[in-house]
């Protein structure tokens, strides 16, 4: 439905096809306005990223309304893709 509302054309799609063009329509929105969604953008430092998936962990209640269950690799994996 994001990818639909984002005007991408979704019909014939599975659900995980039309959820990758979903992440494609906010990549491309986010380059529209000139805002990028890599970490390293912020000076973030990779050396960083045990510390982030740290604090991440602290917050597990928020994962609660995930699909998949989320643990410290699948954490650690979100922030090293978003460096």
């Amino acid at each position: 439905m994001i990818a639909g509302l984002m005007g991408k054309e979704i019909d014939g799609l599975s659900d995980m096809e039309a959820a990758e063009l979903s992440v494609e329509a906010v990549e491309e929105l986010l380059s529209t306005v000139n805002i990028s969604h890599r970490l390293r953008d912020y000076g973030i430092p990779k050396e960083a990223i045990p510390k982030l998936v740290e604090g991440g962990m602290k917050f597990a209640r928020l994962f609660i309304l995930n699909p998949r269950d989320l643990n410290e690799q699948d954490v650690r994996a979100v922030f090293e893709a978003a460096y």
